[in-house]
């Protein structure tokens, strides 16, 4: 190999490399959802790309926290707390940005992981100062207190801005006085993605959406109940097409 080819191969190598810094740091939507090549290994189940952005979301942020726990048992710096929690930030940054198309209602996800995942960041940097400072096991009575109150305080905002009573769902399936509804996850309404039989109401037909009364349940989240409207259209709030196509069709 002439010093000129190697020193071309290694000008692409430089421009490909610094493209995707590039890419992951200034994340433009994408035209296509992504492929999930290592959930689809783990999760068997027919999933839609909402389901499968929501459940990356949360791994990730099970990953962050069980990194986090490490790094305080292990005592190490601050800075390398600092230092994971900036670059679970950018990648979630990364992952909402890119991915906001194929959110079925993009806004409450990224409100929801930004504040738990910054309220995250914080209480284990308070920890490392408390630690630290601490002269009795009372300080870290008070500061779980602290964290608590603002976790707390959290969720009430989420549930005052985005909480809401209702979701939508896709009828797949008309068995007399009863109808099978796909609800998608809904972060919003506490529910979770699945199949839901509920009353029957007039206008059904396979493959239209309807709006569902949720009711919450103790340690089950909320709960699709009632049908309360049948959309002949695609309802304003389902900016997704996958939110208005049968599981089957979305995959």
């Amino acid at each position: 190999m002439s010093m000129e080819d190697l020193l071309y191969r290694i000008g692409e190598s430089v421009y490909s490399v610094g493209g995707k810094v590039r890419g992951f740091l200034f994340p433009t939507p994408a035209e296509r959802p992504p492929k999930f090549s290592l959930l689809k290994r783990f999760i068997r189940k027919p999933l839609t790309v909402h389901e499968f952005l929501s459940l990356r979301l949360q791994v990730a942020f099970l990953i962050y926290l069980l990194a986090n726990l490490a790094m305080l048992l292990l005592r190490l710096s601050p800075i390398w707390i600092a230092a994971v929690g900036a670059a679970y930030l950018m990648y979630l940054r990364h992952t909402l940005l890119k991915n906001r198309d194929f959110f079925i209602d993009p806004q409450p996800y990224r409100t929801f992981y930004y504040g738990i995942s910054g309220i995250t960041l914080a209480a284990f940097l308070g920890y490392t100062a408390v630690r630290r400072i601490a002269t009795s096991v009372y300080y870290y009575y008070g500061y779980l207190v602290i964290v608590f109150a603002v976790v707390m305080a959290f969720r009430w905002y989420f549930k005052q801005r985005y909480g809401r009573d209702y979701t939508y769902g896709v009828v797949e399936e008309i068995k007399g006085d009863v109808v099978r509804v796909f609800v998608h996850d809904d972060i919003a309404a506490n529910v979770k993605p699945g199949h839901y039989w509920v009353d029957a109401v007039e206008d059904l037909e396979v493959g239209k959406v309807v709006k569902l009364i949720v009711e919450d349940r103790k340690l089950k989240g909320a709960v699709p109940v009632r049908i309360i409207e049948v959309y002949l259209e695609e309802p304003p709030a389902q900016s997704s097409q996958s939110s208005t196509e049968p599981k089957e069709e979305t995959e």
